[in-house]
């Protein structure tokens, strides 16, 4: 166990076996039950003394009691101050995978890795108990749908396990996905609309077909409603003409088809009399500064005099496509001011450039009575940027610390392969060093152990072309009853398939990998709900399998679980697939880098769906678009559906087992003293809305499409999204120069 205290007295422990019942809550949200110990008699007695000194010390305690199997509670007591835990000793493990169509049950003994047969399980339904007992492999499956079980305790003589069943929703009839030109809009301006419907017939989602009703809301009533028709591939497309008076903010676009809703939101600025821009002047040096400036004009000619107020938030990041864009970590307001527009109605704003070594996205925002503007503008030290976030921001003291990498094209988001990354966490004299490669689609994880207390600098970088890229994150460790969250989950299972995508029946040959695991690890094929099951011998910590594809609907992943130290840990990957319904895998090329202005581009699709009929929706823009705007995860809503994983033996839980002493003179001493709530009300950084250049929704039976550039100079992305006739959706995007 761990114990923190802030003095180095000697405490007195006690350990009493209880009955399940009397520790066990459903949910976590749940007081822990009061448990009065003093006419209970201990199993043993023992005395442990922390560190000497008056500051705070996490201590590893052992817990005296063999190989006794079974629900205990220990008692920690210092005179009059009393602190109660439970912990359930046990060898068998429980893993459950819950999907619409069922639940699996897999038991397994944590000694030997083995699948644990002929295990008594009961399941709660409603008010009754079911008695189950699994089955040669360990599993269980429960197949009623009407009668779901909310709760499951496995018993083996002494030992039991247990696992509260979390409900799932069921399979969506239908789904409607819905993309815009431009995440910000003006007001008294359309705002233009792509998407698609599916309904789901047969096990799969195929194209919708009638109506959709699309429209513009926000305070509480409708600004604007289109009615459009769904065309052979499902999808339709569309504008809304923003009201002029519309006033600043995020209004949402909802779009409603065959008893189906999606929706996504837009950023409106304001225009009254006078009318706001914010130029964009990068590509920028990043050593020099940035020099943007707000534009007015009234009745489309310049507004002199005007006063204007420019706020500008700078993140240290360059937010990667689909990428959380909520405040991260080193955000600040690096200038606010009111500034005055000149005659040729332009006002010039100077942004000092940084001398952290990070790259950098500034957010501005200008307001004027009754107008508005805001912008995004990245400035990447060069031409790959990274993004290092940590698994979970607060982690308990003793449990490992997870980073996930990701490295990509800093312009375009394409994902950058093969780069080495050093990590360096550093908390003020300790640090610790790590080495990682990214692979394939540009990812990499580093898992660190014995992190020091409290915030912990994470610091990503590496050499691309001769330049120096970074990226920095920080990550908290406390106890789990200071900051009220779950401890992370950083085992390191990974799992590698023999293939980059697969074809709807094909053979999947899975290697999955535990450093440590013993005995036998179960590989599933998991998604609307547990299709396949597979028992294999771990060799190395190495296991693998070869699955039948079929044809699985919903989030369809690969699970891979292994027995390590006594705990199940477990890991997934997502599965590739092209087929009706499934979101497709998609790439854009162009038959050249860079254009003459006014030139043909010639745009090639690759999705392994050659001369299929779809309807295309095409943008170039001058940067990379955001959340609503952003093509690329369109298709995630063909994946609404799937199984999850309940792991209560895993090797970091997401619970903590504690009891409220029935009588104490002092209270948990987190409890008393909770961490201070500091407000980081920061202006967010905004929609990224650059310029649109062409945006084009056509059909098209071909792979291949031809676009003419832009005659600015300057860099551009061409995004496609492609809505098939037989279900699938895939988008993709790349980038380009015009000389």
């Amino acid at each position: 166990m761990r114990l923190d205290t802030y003095s180095g007295a000697p405490v007195d422990f006690s350990a009493y076996l209880v009955d399940p019942a009397e520790v066990i809550i459903a949910g976590q949200n749940r007081a822990p039950r009061p448990l009065d110990t003093a006419r209970r008699k201990p199993v043993v007695r023992w005395r442990f003394s922390p560190p000497r000194g008056q500051l705070f010390e996490s201590s590893d305690v052992v817990v005296p009691i063999g190989s006794d199997e079974g629900f205990f509670v220990i008692e920690a007591r210092r005179g009059d101050a009393v602190q109660q835990v439970w912990i359930n000793r046990t060898h068998i493990g429980l893993l459950t995978k819950v999907s619409p169509d069922g639940l699996l049950v897999w038991a397994v003994d944590l000694r030997t890795g083995r699948p644990a047969p002929a295990v008594n399980i009961e399941f709660l339904v409603g008010t009754e108990l079911v008695e189950r007992k699994t089955d040669a492999n360990g599993f269980v499956v429960w197949r009623d749908l009407v009668h779901r079980p909310v709760f499951a305790l496995a018993e083996a003589n002494a030992a039991r396990a247990f696992v509260s069943i979390l409900p799932q929703a069921p399979p969506a009839g239908s789904v409607v996905g819905i993309r815009l030109e431009s995440a910000a809009a003006r007001a008294g301006s359309p705002v233009h609309f792509a998407g698609f419907a599916r309904r789901h017939s047969s096990g799969v989602f195929k194209p919708a077909s009638g109506a959709v009703r699309v429209s513009l809301s926000g305070d509480g009533r409708t600004l604007a409603a289109t009615t459009v028709t769904l065309d052979a591939s499902g999808a339709f497309d569309g504008s809304l003409d923003v009201p002029s008076t519309a006033e600043a903010g995020d209004y949402a676009v909802l779009a409603t088809a065959a008893a189906g809703v999606g929706g996504t939101s837009v950023h409106v600025d304001a225009a009254a009399d006078v009318a706001l821009a914010i130029t964009n002047p990068c590509p920028c040096d990043p050593s020099k500064g940035v020099l943007p400036s707000i534009v007015a004009t009234r009745g489309g000619a310049p507004a002199p005099g005007i006063v204007v107020r420019v706020d500008v938030v700078r993140t240290p990041h360059i937010v990667p496509p689909g990428g959380d864009e909520s405040v991260r970590w080193g955000t600040t307001v690096v200038y606010s001011a009111d500034l005055r527009t000149g005659n040729d109605g332009r006002a010039p704003v100077t942004l000092a450039a940084p001398t952290d070594g990070l790259d950098s996205t500034y957010g501005i925002r200008a307001t004027t009575t009754g107008a508005t503007a805001t912008a995004r503008i990245a400035v990447p030290n060069a031409r790959i940027a990274l993004d290092v976030e940590a698994a979970a921001a607060i982690v308990d003291p003793g449990q490992p610390v997870a980073f996930d990498v990701r490295g990509f094209n800093a312009t375009d988001g394409a994902p950058a392969p093969g780069a080495n990354v050093h990590l360096h966490l550093s908390h003020g004299s300790t640090v610790q060093d790590q080495d990682v490669q990214l692979d394939a689609r540009g990812y990499a994880r580093a898992i660190f152990h014995d992190v020091s207390l409290g915030s912990n600098l994470a610091l990503a970088d590496a050499t691309v072309d001769g330049r120096r890229i970074l990226d920095a994150t920080t990550v908290t460790v406390e106890p789990s009853a200071l900051s009220v969250t779950a401890a992370s989950d950083a085992s390191a299972v990974t799992i590698a398939l023999d293939a980059a995508r697969y074809r709807v029946g094909a053979r999947i040959t899975v290697r999955a990998e535990a450093p440590g695991a013993i005995g036998d690890a179960l590989i599933t094929l998991e998604g609307a709900r547990t299709y396949v099951m597979r028992v294999g011998v771990t060799a190395g910590g190495v296991a693998t399998a070869t699955l039948d594809l079929g044809d699985p609907q919903g989030d369809v992943r690969i699970s891979a679980a292994f027995v390590r130290n006594g705990a199940i840990a477990v890991g997934s990957i997502a599965v590739p697939i092209d087929g009706p319904g499934h979101p497709r895998l998609t790439e854009v090329a162009l038959d050249r880098a860079a254009y003459s202005s006014g030139e043909n581009a010639h745009a090639t699709i690759h999705d392994g769906d050659l001369n299929a009929p779809a309807t295309y929706a095409i943008r170039i823009a001058d940067g990379v678009e955001s959340g609503p705007a952003l093509f690329d995860d369109a298709s995630a809503v063909l994946a609404s559906g799937g199984t999850t994983s309940q792991n209560p033996a895993s090797e970091n839980p997401t619970w903590h087992a504690y009891v409220a002493p029935a009588s104490s003179k002092a209270s948990d001493i987190f409890a008393a003293e909770q961490a201070t709530k500091v407000s980081t009300d920061l202006p967010t950084l905004g929609v990224a809305a650059p310029h649109t250049m062409l945006w084009r929704v056509e059909r098209n039976a071909g792979e291949t499409f031809d676009v003419i550039v832009p005659k600015e100079p300057g860099h551009y992305i061409l995004s496609v999204m492609k809505i098939s006739d037989n279900g699938c959706v895939g988008a993709a995007s790349t980038s380009f120069d015009v000389r």
